[in-house]
């Protein structure tokens, strides 16, 4: 296992500058009539999800569309150059931006297409809209700022030292700002207009996809996209590699989520981001990682300690070993995705109080 996570590790560094365009998807042919499309670097600015399309008999059903205008251009270029039967359906993961942003892109070619998302997804999309419209005139700005500020000051956002993989990260990710701007001001959401609370199977003629809302984990709203056939799970955020990503993860159930994504006896996974897999050893490591973080966490709590004294004492380190095995750039982007978010997660779930999640 330990060589798998390297090679990871290696593959995404390596991507690092390695697309003159950013918003691209390496396409890669799952099953028959099954394509993957896959930010090859999952680290790679600005951070795109992960696509997925099934052809059926009549149509064509997406799974998450991408977080710009053009990553959804891209998405119906693939889908054109394979087939011409309609995209009807478009699957939302959740409703973080990078999956959901490049709906209308879509929609402009399948004016009938029918979007479908948990509710909770829908409302946060809903109720997101206005606020994205204004931030997106000062994230660019924003953007070169800090960036800019960490190269001269070779010092990363946390203060640390500024790497040579992290220093050509930054200005991978500075040189594209003009077309993130563009994107981001070219960007009208889009809502679903479908939405189901637990289970649905949609029928491609002899094809069946089912959708599935596990219980509350990356967010409260997730759907995974099962290929029971073809035995391909797409899970959204819910698995990121080669480092988790999280925000405001819902940490009490998130293990066993993982255990029923492991019990499909999946053949392939698509994440949210990163490399697909074809084995569950990955997905053994996250459950690994919650189970720690939830077991060191019941025991400092149950010693009566604050929140802030239990959050400053929960140690990840020889986990968070498993996914870096030293590499500096994963240890700092482990550091910030996970050691930034997820001890007081396990405080709010082991003390009962509700994950807010947050725009």
């Amino acid at each position: 296992m330990k060589k798998l996570f390297v090679l990871l590790a290696l593959v995404a560094l390596a991507a690092i500058g390695a697309h003159a365009n950013p918003f691209e998807y390496n396409w890669q042919e799952l099953a028959p009539g099954v394509w993957g499309g896959i930010r090859q670097d999952p680290f790679e600015l600005p951070q795109e999800g992960n696509s997925l399309f099934v052809v059926g008999d009549q149509g064509v059903i997406v799974f998450d569309a991408g977080g710009s205008p053009a990553m959804g251009e891209s998405i119906v270029a693939k889908v054109r150059s394979i087939t011409d039967k309609p995209i009807t359906h478009v699957i939302i993961s959740h409703w973080h931006g990078d999956h959901m942003r490049g709906l209308q892109a879509i929609t402009a070619a399948f004016p009938r297409v029918v979007i479908v998302a948990h509710p909770h997804t829908r409302e946060w999309i809903v109720n997101t809209q206005d606020r994205w419209l204004k931030r997106r005139v000062n994230m660019v700005p924003g953007i070169r700022k800090a960036v800019s500020s960490a190269l001269e000051k070779q010092q990363d956002a946390s203060g640390r030292p500024l790497i040579a993989e992290e220093k050509a990260w930054l200005e991978k990710g500075l040189s594209i700002t003009d077309q993130l701007d563009r994107e981001n001001n070219r960007t009208a959401y889009v809502i679903p207009n479908a939405t189901f609370t637990d289970r649905m199977t949609l029928h491609l003629g002899a094809r069946e996809v089912q959708l599935i809302h596990p219980p509350n984990s990356h967010t409260a709203g997730d759907v995974i996209l099962w290929l029971p056939q073809e035995k391909i799970v797409a899970t959204g955020d819910i698995v990121t590699g080669p480092i988790p990503l999280m925000q405001n993860p819902w940490t009490h159930d998130y293990a066993a989520v993982l255990g029923q994504i492991k019990a499909l006896e999946f053949k392939t996974l698509v994440p949210g981001h990163g490399l697909v897999l074809h084995d569950a050893q990955y997905v053994d490591l996250l459950i690994e990682l919650f189970q720690t973080a939830a077991a060191q966490m019941k025991s400092l709590v149950s010693k009566g300690l604050s929140k802030d004294n239990a959050i400053a004492k929960l140690d990840l380190t020889t986990v968070e070993r498993k996914f870096t095995h030293g590499d500096a750039f994963l240890t700092n982007r482990f550091r910030d995705y996970v050691i930034s978010s997820l001890p007081e997660a396990a405080y709010l779930a082991e003390t009962g109080a509700e994950v807010k999640e947050s725009f």
